[in-house]
């Protein structure tokens, strides 16, 4: 099964009624208690969304997304079996996500160039029967220069290595998104992050793993960059929160802007990943910790023009 939702990124005439108002009054409200809402807490108790990455002084704008895409696909799928939401013909992959039944984990979810977004998954219990699946991926016209890169380690489970964009030019190039995969018979992706260092505007992919059966696992790491920011997108911390297994964040964008991707670090894995739960510029994540009640988590948001 397939189906596309198609977003905009321009100004349209609307009145107070009409399904765009709605949309972004919802969005609005959203961004304001997204904080309280992931946390069970009252909004007055909410931390605020913190700021975008920096742009490099000087970036003009030569491009701005304004035909973001949603491809949602589902069906049957077999433990680590690789799915693809495909993005259409002249489209690249921004972002994805994923929504398993309980008791699955994400392994692996990363842009393919040309194609979409990959997600593998598998059971927490190494049941090997096939599951049900969803996979998204988030498409858009790119911003010039659009390229991924990718890097392979081995590390100690739960612990991560970094990757950049190119920073022999200034500006720098712009990291719009990260993916990763945990290899591994009984491999879980715990970590797909960014960090920027505020001193160089300097943009760290990062991802980590874990696995049952060994005290390494094996990381691919991929980066999406661009030649330059160019106001396209943007990326919103949201914190550190605490939940109970199967249960999880939701984060939000500005309400100007559609949510496009999300980045995160965890002591659990992903069940589930799903863009525009409620309005367009919100993300929802839940996650199961294999060895506990709960889990923490930390991470962002990256965020279009809506």
């Amino acid at each position: 099964m397939l189906s596309r939702r198609s977003l905009t990124s321009l100004p349209a005439l609307c009145h107070p009624g009409s399904p765009r108002a709605r949309r972004r009054a919802m969005a609005a409200a959203l961004a304001a208690t997204a904080a309280a809402a992931i946390a069970g807490a009252s909004p007055s108790a909410a931390s605020p969304v913190l700021a975008t990455v920096a742009p490099a002084s000087g970036v003009s704008a030569p491009h701005r997304l304004s035909d973001v895409e949603v491809v949602e696909e589902s069906g049957t799928v077999s433990p680590y079996e690789a799915k693809i939401a495909h993005c259409p013909e002249g489209k690249q992959p921004l972002g994805g996500g994923f929504d398993l039944p309980y008791g699955h984990t994400v392994a692996a979810s990363y842009p393919i160039a040309g194609t979409g977004w990959l997600i593998k998954a598998r059971s927490t219990t190494g049941n090997p029967a096939p599951f049900e699946m969803t996979w998204y991926a988030v498409c858009a016209t790119p911003s010039p220069g659009y390229k991924i890169i990718k890097e392979t380690k081995t590390v100690p489970n739960q612990q991560g290595f970094t990757l950049t964009c190119s920073t022999f030019k200034v500006p720098y190039e712009h990291m719009v998104n990260v993916g990763a995969e945990a290899k591994g018979p009984t491999a879980a992706l715990t970590g797909s992050d960014m960090r920027t260092n505020p001193s160089s505007t300097i943009t760290y992919a990062s991802a980590s793993g874990t696995r049952s059966d060994a005290d390494t696992v094996e990381i691919d790491l991929y980066a999406i960059c661009t030649t330059a920011y160019d106001g396209s997108t943007g990326w919103y911390r949201q914190g550190q929160s605490s939940h109970a297994n199967d249960e999880g964040p939701l984060w939000a964008c500005p309400a100007d802007k559609s949510s496009v991707g999300v980045t995160f670090t965890s002591n659990a894995s992903l069940r589930s990943s799903k863009p525009h739960t409620i309005s367009d510029s919100d993300w929802r994540i839940t996650a199961i910790h294999t060895g506990a009640n709960g889990y923490n988590i930390n991470g962002g948001v990256i965020c279009a023009p809506g």
